[in-house]
């Protein structure tokens, strides 16, 4: 019988920074992993969406300082003819999807359960 010599392990500089690099790594995705998510708002009033969400104090008070006018164009966003056309726009779009992303899931997951079970009848046949 024949025995294999077995290799020495050595702790190197190269495999030192490997471990370390994992480490940090591994460290980084459980504190962006655990963090809370905060809860999200709707788009229905732009006060709180400008005021809380994208710039907090600067923009409410931005948002404060504006005039009547442009402050009612965006509490009534969806009433403007932007706000029409985006939302039609985004109705027509989910429409013509009907679906598209679960369906094309779907057929690829029957597809690979016909390929699967094809190939084991045909490993059973040749036998």
């Amino acid at each position: 019988m024949v025995k294999k010599k077995s290799k020495v392990q050595k702790i190197t500089l190269k495999s030192i920074f490997r471990l370390i690099v994992f480490i940090l790594i591994v460290y980084g995705l459980i504190n962006v992993l655990s963090q809370e998510k905060k809860p999200t708002t709707t788009l229905t009033d732009p006060t709180l969406y400008i005021g809380e969400n994208i710039g907090g104090q600067i923009l409410g008070t931005v948002y404060s300082n504006l005039p009547q006018d442009s402050r009612n164009q965006l509490e009534n966003f969806q009433d403007t003819y932007l706000g029409k056309l985006y939302f039609d726009s985004s109705k027509y779009i989910s429409e013509q999807l009907n679906g598209f992303p679960k369906k094309q899931i779907n057929q690829l997951k029957k597809d690979l359960i016909n390929k699967i079970s094809q190939d084991l009848i045909n490993s059973i046949d040749s036998q």
